[in-house]
């Protein structure tokens, strides 16, 4: 069971931050108090805490706004909110990931119900970063071991893009087939574009396409095979799969120059995507061809959380993802590529 020991109490009002102190002491709990959003972040900033009861209505910044900086910058810190005045709280508000609400006036025995959900609050959180770190764990393993499978074979003078091919194959057979499916569009993309060069982009992204998910062979197998959506915490976890590729390109000999371009097939256009925010044309152009392409397919065919979208259905999601998220010239090839079939 985890522990839940330090407890701050934030409310303008002294006599109801002197109950709340005695109530948390008879519970065997250490307290300490503050007035104003200001005391309660210069306390966060000599110790931790594991709970912190926000009253809503406080003077300058509100309690929601101290609960902002709590998630923020203390994610381990369960928050209780208490208020009069639930009117007050918008939709966003009532939704914020917080352990309680107690609405005021409220009992002791309420307030100690409370402090008991905190606890299990905290102890999910807890749990679920460990388990974040088990994660993130086996995946540097994994790239390890890709790293030094790859260059052993190397070694033996195989082809560095067959080796990493039938990796693929044995290790994340639909993986595999996806990325096929994606070199060829992005192929067809490029030589859509009429770019001066490109038949030498149409190559390079056949290449880049081949192995742009390499990186998930990396990622630890609960993950890829998920029934349902992930959280957010696994989620950041699968988003470095793009660094894991990045990173196995990088030592081989043959296909370390689509490296970059893996790296970067996940920015989204106008500067929202990851892992570096790049925007614009910062992104490079085979990056941003190849960005739609992988999407197009990912939404036509089964995920392990969901069934395929019908062409039509993907074609508008891309629609409305533009320019937010791909490069409207890159888009209007995509369409004129997919009419012709």
């Amino acid at each position: 069971m985890t522990a839940l020991t330090s407890v701050l109490i934030v409310d303008d009002e002294p006599a109801i931050r002197d109950l709340m102190a005695r109530w948390v002491r008879a519970l065997g709990l250490q307290p300490d108090t503050a007035a104003n959003a200001y005391e309660a972040l210069a306390a966060l900033r000599t110790q931790p805490y594991d709970l912190a009861v926000i009253d809503v209505m406080l003077p300058g910044h509100d309690g929601l706004w101290l609960t902002s900086q709590l998630r923020r910058d203390h994610p381990q810190t369960a928050v209780v909110l208490a208020t009069a005045y639930t009117a007050l709280l918008g939709d966003d508000e009532a939704a914020q990931p917080i352990a309680d609400l107690l609405i005021k006036p409220f009992q002791r025995d309420r307030f100690a119900l409370a402090i008991e959900r905190s606890r299990r609050w905290r102890e999910q959180v807890l749990d679920e970063q460990r388990w974040h770190e088990l994660l993130s764990t086996e995946l540097e393993q994994r790239i390890g071991d890709l790293c030094t499978d790859l260059a052993r074979h190397s070694a033996d003078e195989r082809d560095e893009s067959e080796t990493l091919l039938a990796m693929s194959r044995e290790r994340a057979p639909d993986v595999a087939d996806h990325s096929e499916r994606v070199a060829v569009t992005a192929g067809k993309i490029a030589r859509e574009i009429g770019a001066a060069d490109a038949g030498r982009l149409a190559g390079v992204l056949e290449v880049a396409g081949r192995f742009h998910d390499i990186g998930k062979l990396a990622i630890p197998m609960a993950l890829l095979t998920k029934p349902s959506r992930l959280a957010p915490g696994e989620d950041a976890i699968m988003r470095k799969h793009v660094d894991a590729g990045a990173k196995i390109l990088a030592r081989t000999r043959t296909l370390r120059d689509v490296a970059p371009i893996v790296f970067a097939s996940h920015e989204w256009f106008g500067g929202e995507g990851y892992p570096r925010k790049l925007a614009g044309h910062a992104i490079p152009l085979a990056s941003r061809i190849l960005a739609i392409a992988d999407a197009y397919d990912a939404m036509t065919h089964d995920r392990e959380y969901r069934v395929r979208l019908h062409s039509a259905d993907a074609v508008s999601e891309i629609l409305r993802c533009c320019p937010a998220q791909f490069d409207p010239e890159i888009v209007t090839a995509f369409l004129a590529v997919l009419s012709r079939g």
